[in-house]
């Protein structure tokens, strides 16, 4: 056994971990990773994990969506046991966002390093990877993720910002038996398990150049656009009324920033009517170049990665994804959410739909991002 994967869609918390509990063998496994939707209550279900729990580490956080290898999930709450025979695993609460410095990075750093060597699996620097769960309406996760970055030391990294519900306004990540706020988890995970660390979009080319001439990077909010209203200018562009834009609108028509040769999207979170600004999931600020791009199927580029890794590592034992939830609602608008749910069943796709996605220091929004774990172990 590698892992157990576990769901439940029970909506009162005692019973929910009672159903999880039962799904998997708390005997194989110390470290549970959670993912679970906002309406729950938080403070009933910190309860509920605490004392299901008492003997296992459990991370986790909320979500705008949850998926396993039955497809997208709604108002569940799923979980991963990591079992200790394949995995050594070691993480840390990063308790206040706006502080992480470049030297608290390397004291994290350093410290999971030391702490996993202790109890290792397989060689440190070609059998880890590092995976973080962050606060998605923290506004911090550029700086966070370039610092701890620095410190890596060529390990690949992975990881999701933690989303919320449509009625709800904050994002939490659970830590030492507590739901928190501008806050992160970071896990040194070191594994015997052939794995790969990857991130996919469906971005296909660029059909029009926007340059934002006012912003407030802090609050990664856009005032102007060509030196009009921003929201005026993008609806315009998708010749709609300010009124007209919504999720679904900035699913479809996401914008994005060039870097070398690739494009990665920076997505609109909401219209602000007061000022017809926009605000971003990412980071934005005045003078950069917004490209207006065109998308291609969103299945295939996911499909083709997962192909391409398993024709190399052999055959999934489970993908542990972060996928954006706007992805989520692009499948949906567009009718090929079945494709979608056979992807997640064939390789057993497990995560939930964030707020933003990491990858090697970078913060993204509108990909596939994750670790494919193989059922081969290295020699």
């Amino acid at each position: 056994m590698i892992s157990t994967s576990a769901i439940s869609s029970a909506s009162d918390p005692q019973i929910a971990c009672s159903e999880l509990k039962a799904q998997l063998d708390l005997s194989l496994m110390t470290t549970i990773i959670f993912y679970c939707a906002s309406s729950f209550d938080l403070s009933l279900l910190a309860d509920a994990i605490n004392s299901h729990f008492p003997d296992n580490e459990c991370v986790g956080c909320t979500t705008a969506g949850e998926f396993n290898g039955a497809g997208y999930e709604t108002d569940t709450i799923v979980a991963v046991g990591f079992h200790d025979s394949c995995f050594a695993i070691q993480s840390t609460l990063i308790e206040n966002l706006t502080e992480f410095s470049t030297f608290d990075a390397q004291k994290t750093i350093n410290s999971l390093r030391e702490s996993i060597a202790e109890k290792a699996l397989a060689h440190i620097d070609s059998n880890s990877f590092i995976f973080s769960l962050v606060d998605g309406l923290s506004a911090k996760e550029e700086v966070f993720l370039t610092n701890l970055d620095t410190f890596t030391n060529g390990i690949p990294h992975f990881g999701g910002s933690a989303g919320v519900g449509l009625d709800g306004n904050k994002t939490h990540v659970f830590y030492d038996g507590k739901f928190r706020t501008s806050a992160a988890i970071v896990m040194f995970i070191n594994t015997k398990q052939k794995f790969s660390i990857f991130s996919v979009n469906h971005v296909d080319q660029c059909r029009s150049k926007l340059v934002v001439t006012d912003a407030d990077a802090r609050t990664r909010q856009v005032f102007e656009i060509n030196g009009e209203p921003a929201a005026s200018v993008y609806a315009e562009l998708m010749g709609l009324s300010v009124d007209e834009l919504d999720a679904e609108v900035f699913s479809l028509h996401p914008l994005a920033v060039k870097i070398g040769r690739d494009y990665y999207i920076r997505s609109i979170q909401r219209v602000n009517k007061a000022f017809y600004s926009l605000s971003f999931y990412c980071a934005v600020d005045k003078g950069i170049v917004l490209n207006e791009v065109s998308l291609v199927d969103i299945n295939m580029p996911l499909l083709k990665k997962l192909q391409s890794i398993r024709n190399s590592l052999g055959s999934p034992h489970m993908v542990m994804g972060c996928d954006c939830f706007l992805r989520r609602i692009a499948s949906v608008s567009k009718g090929v959410i079945d494709k979608t749910h056979a992807i997640q069943s064939e390789f057993n796709l497990v995560g939930f739909n964030a707020y933003g996605e990491h990858i090697n220091g970078l913060h993204l929004n509108q990909t596939f991002t994750g670790v494919y774990i193989s059922e081969e172990a290295y020699e």
